[in-house]
């Protein structure tokens, strides 16, 4: 047996039992504030008040799901703890007993060597051999008491392997965990249609439980499958019309369900925001961590390398800080509408999309597309420059929504950088396909929509290969903005599938957009100058369009292509309005 009965702390066990007993206090605490929270709620009316207090409704029963199994470990705990304490003191006395006669076993044999000698002696007398005969019953009965000591601590390491084996047991039942511990394995087993019903009906607390397979196996099922599974769990509807089921997903599986295509967007909407804010806050915490640690480097290789760190977690921490922020920036519109967050994406960099409107309702939905240099950290940017579309659409009575699409990795700013990646098609290859899965899960929701993209820069590169490649996508109006270029691939409009195409391209400062296209490598195509089935938009006039950006700054007398006041900004609202 390997077990030792000495191993352990019975006292931090028990500790520890008392630590999730303090929880359990929290836990009802907490399910007390939330019911007074409620009453408190009372007069509170409409479908606000509906959604809260079907949220609430969750929470006393999840509390009390959770206070039992806390109450099941305890009781473990104690148990186990009791158990190794009486197996220690048990094994201390024999340890004890076992010293005490291998010490008088050492000294009785050296006593009967002597006396052995002195019987060999030819002086030798009875007393002599009285004494070694004594001596040798000493010696055997000091042995027998050393093998009954180890029997009795091989039974003692039997008894801990088996305290061991019961408190392992004890924490890994279902009283503890609240599923059996086989369950996430038989989950792989099912057909997707028990899969889909047993991941429904398991508590927020036991889902969020699962391991990674489970997650990955939702995010693999077709749209269509997606929406129908979570339309049977309750309703679709916004605020006070989904389930306790929808909920429980949400809350257990943000980074899941807010980028799984078919759920509706005001559920990925809320999960999005549950990631988000967890992600920003990791970020915070890194990017303190690195300005500790480079001001803690000594010497020039030390430095050099936490200066890298520290600029790398201020740069995730600006993009997930301003995506946050989108959801509170403010925005010039007639009328205020939903906002949501209709995807996120935790990795590096970081990818996302904000609608300015709501997706499960708006009539016309336009997807704008960032160029050359965006990141998350011009979320509030963008959004802007897509509100100047709404509010547009706005003053006709338009219902709309436009979503500020940051979903692929942009190439780095040439100017700025050095990389010519905005050159190449490597870039919008990789953004492609990207695109195509977030306006396949916008066609599975809303397939009777009118679906437009905006595109800028390079984004209108990314956006012809997306098109030209998925043809059943049913976009209305695909329009370009100061475009990077049409790769050689979609050699006109037709090629991409689009109902209309337009083209809108400045006489722009620093002439960007015209170098990008001229350095292409594949060379690509002006959509503005002679491609076949353009239309193309004024950017004249008097308040023409003369930078390559969508907005300019204020005061700097420069017009961009969606800023107030520019022939750009009523054609593309037109062109894309339902």
């Amino acid at each position: 047996m390997t077990a030792d009965p000495l191993a352990g702390d019975p006292a931090a066990v028990t500790k520890l039992s008392r630590a999730l007993a303090d929880r359990q206090d929290d836990l009802r605490t907490g399910a007390t504030t939330v019911a007074r929270a409620a009453d408190d709620a009372a007069d509170w009316e409409g479908a606000s008040k509906d959604r809260f207090s079907a949220t609430v409704g969750t929470i006393a029963p999840a509390a009390q799901r959770i206070i039992g199994r806390l109450d099941a470990a305890i009781d473990v705990l104690g148990t186990y703890a009791d158990e190794v304490q009486r197996i220690q003191d048990e094994a201390e006395r024999i340890r004890a007993s076992q010293l005490t006669t291998a010490m008088d076993s050492a000294i009785t044999a050296l006593s009967l060597s002597a006396a052995k000698l002195a019987v060999s002696a030819k002086d030798a007398t009875d007393a002599d051999a009285r004494q070694a005969r004594r001596l040798q019953s000493d010696a055997d009965d000091l042995a027998a008491t050393a093998s009954r000591l180890d029997a009795e601590w091989d039974a003692l390491v039997r008894r801990r392997a088996t305290a061991d084996r019961a408190a392992s047991a004890g924490l890994s039942a279902t009283d503890v965990l609240g599923v059996a511990p086989s369950y996430s394995g038989t989950l792989g087993r099912m057909s997707d249609a028990d899969f889909l019903a047993a991941v429904a009906g398991m508590p927020p607390e036991v889902l969020a439980a699962q391991d990674r397979s489970v997650g990955d196996r939702l995010a693999g099922m077709p749209p269509e499958t997606v929406q129908a599974w979570w339309d049977g769990l309750g309703g679709r509807g916004s605020a006070g019309e989904h389930s306790a089921a929808q909920d429980a997903l949400i809350t257990a599986l943000p980074a899941v369900i807010g980028n799984l295509n078919g759920v509706p967007y005001w559920a990925r909407d809320q999960a999005n925001r549950l990631s988000a804010q967890r992600a920003c806050a990791q970020a915070s915490g890194a990017l303190r961590d690195a300005q500790d640690k480079y001001g803690k480097a000594v010497g020039r290789a030390a430095q050099a390398a936490a200066q890298r760190e520290l600029i790398s977690a201020q740069e995730r921490y600006d993009q997930l800080k301003n995506f946050s922020a989108g959801a509170r920036t403010q925005l010039d519109l007639v009328d205020q509408v939903p906002r949501q967050m209709i995807t996120f994406h935790d990795g590096a960099p970081p990818l996302g999309a904000f609608s300015v409107g709501d997706l499960d309702t708006a009539d016309g939905v336009s997807f704008l597309v960032p160029g050359m240099g965006s990141s998350l950290a011009d979320t509030t940017q963008y959004m802007r420059a897509g509100a100047n579309v709404l509010a547009t659409q706005q003053q006709v009575g338009a219902d709309t929504a436009i979503v500020s699409w940051i979903g692929y990795e942009a190439p780095p700013n040439a100017a700025s950088t050095g990389n010519l990646g905005v050159l190449g098609e490597t870039y919008a290859d990789r953004g492609a396909s990207k695109l195509a899965s977030d306006l396949v899960a916008f066609r599975a929701v809303r397939p009777d929509a009118q679906l437009n993209v905006i595109a800028h820069s390079y984004g209108s590169t990314t956006t012809a290969l997306t098109l030209a490649r998925n043809p059943d996508l049913g976009v209305h109006s695909f329009v370009t903005l100061g475009s990077a270029g049409i790769p050689s691939s979609v050699p006109d409009a037709a090629a991409t599938h689009a109902d209309h195409m337009y083209a809108a391209q400045a006489a722009e400062k620093g002439d960007i957009a015209y170098i990008g296209r001229k350095y292409s490598f594949p060379h690509r195509l002006d959509p503005a100058d002679g491609f076949d089935g353009v239309t193309r938009i004024d950017t004249t006039g008097t308040h023409r369009v003369n930078i390559h950006g969508l907005t300019a700054g204020q005061g700097s007398g420069d017009r961009g292509y969606l800023d107030i006041g520019t022939p750009t900004l009523s054609d593309v609202a037109e062109v894309t309005q339902p």
